[in-house]
């Protein structure tokens, strides 16, 4: 008999994680419903062989300006968990499993009820919420109290792991780490933009990707690039593709104190699903000079497309790249440290291309299928203690 899964991301905060792990739980031969606020019409969203009910901030989700809308989204928030309290009722799912808390004081009053419909499970991605933003302390208030009501806790690396049990007290038996998936679905959505960008032109080309935050290190980027060698730096292009989410006006300030201007390329904006693979089949490494970070989707789509990574020498990176085999890892900060493996990787094709091969094999090992499996063990092992209790 299937086990039904409720999968529920009421901001879509990870919309193509929550896909890619219900697609794969499917194969598994799991029933499962993704409860989220937002679904893509297009282009993965073709064929999908699970249940979506698009439930929460019908009115909020279409709000132009910010702050109404995030002001509309609280309010609705309480209403959306009555009537899925109700839905859930009626379609009666074996295993809860949430993948976010976007507002953990009402959630935390709404836990209690959701529960004695089946077990909760809850995936925490990030042992520090909201990558520790001050403004975020109002919508962490209450987590403690949400957190109590759930039966287990997945995350993605044993770093995690260690950081939540030292911050939320939380038992270690509770939790369990299944790692993030590889973003391969991306491979078949390749799109070529046009007009094509002029930094193609470039011989050798570096990429950062991905939503544009201080603690992603674009700062110690740009000052590595500059440090290159100008026999690198005149055939090599630095593109900075993602949404800003800071004032990028100091950055390419930065750039333009650096002499790098000519190399530097801003594509600031939303990057649509189907333009992704674009960029990384373009690009001969992918950077990820994060100070703090637990894992990221990012470096998941970068192994999809066997790129070579240089990244930070932090939380989950540590537990994914093998120094030296699928890239190196740097110091955070460390700009000279950077520089010196971004020479390297961009100077030595025949290492490139091994690394690039390794990069690949890691990919297959980290395949949705392997983590579905390891996900639908746990449920099984969840619901055995349900009824051991019962």
């Amino acid at each position: 008999m299937a086990i039904k899964v409720a999968i529920i991301d009421p901001s879509g905060f990870t919309l193509p994680y929550d896909h890619c792990l219900a697609s794969a739980l499917v194969q598994q031969g799991c029933d499962v419903v993704l409860v989220t606020s937002q679904i893509p019409s297009r282009p993965w969203n073709d064929n999908i062989r699970y249940e979506q009910w698009r439930h929460f901030y019908r009115v909020g989700s279409n709000l132009r300006k910010e702050w109404l809308r995030i002001w509309v989204k609280g309010w609705e928030h309480a209403f959306d968990m009555i009537r899925l309290l109700s839905r859930l009722h009626e379609w009666k799912p074996d295993i809860i499993h949430f993948q976010w808390l976007p507002l953990p004081l009402v959630d935390a009053i709404f836990m209690p009820f959701f529960r004695k419909i089946a077990p909760l499970l809850l995936t925490i991605h990030n042992s520090e919420a909201f990558h520790g933003d001050p403004a975020s302390i109002i919508r962490l208030a209450g987590l403690k109290d949400a957190l109590q009501y759930f039966d287990h806790y997945i995350v993605h690396t044993y770093y995690s792991k260690q950081k939540i049990i030292q911050k939320l007290s939380l038992h270690p038996e509770k939790i369990t780490v299944i790692k993030h998936g590889v973003f391969n679905y991306y491979r078949k959505l390749i799109t070529n933009p046009q007009p094509v960008p002029s930094w193609v032109n470039y011989k050798k080309k570096v990429l950062f990707f991905g939503l544009i935050r201080p603690y992603k290190g674009i700062d110690v980027l740009l000052q590595s690039f500059a440090q290159l060698p100008e026999t690198i730096k005149k055939e090599t292009s630095l593109i900075i593709a993602g949404r800003p989410k800071m004032d990028v006006e100091p950055l390419k300030a930065l750039s333009k104190k650096l002499g790098i201007d000519d190399n530097v390329f801003w594509d600031l904006h939303f990057i649509r699903e189907e333009e992704v693979a674009f960029y990384f089949l373009q690009a001969d490494v992918v950077v990820l000079p994060y100070r703090h970070i637990d894992q990221s989707g990012v470096l998941m789509t970068a192994l999809a497309f066997g790129k070579p990574v240089i990244a930070s020498r932090i939380g989950g990176f540590v537990e994914t790249i093998m120094e030296g085999v699928h890239g190196f890892l740097v110091n955070p900060e460390d700009v000279t440290g950077l520089a010196r493996a971004l020479a390297r990787i961009l100077t030595d094709d025949v290492l490139r291309e091994q690394m690039s091969q390794a990069v690949q094999q890691l990919a297959d090992e980290l395949s949705w299928s392997a983590i579905a499996a390891k996900t639908c063990s746990l449920y099984k092992q969840i619901l055995a203690k349900k009824f051991d209790k019962s």
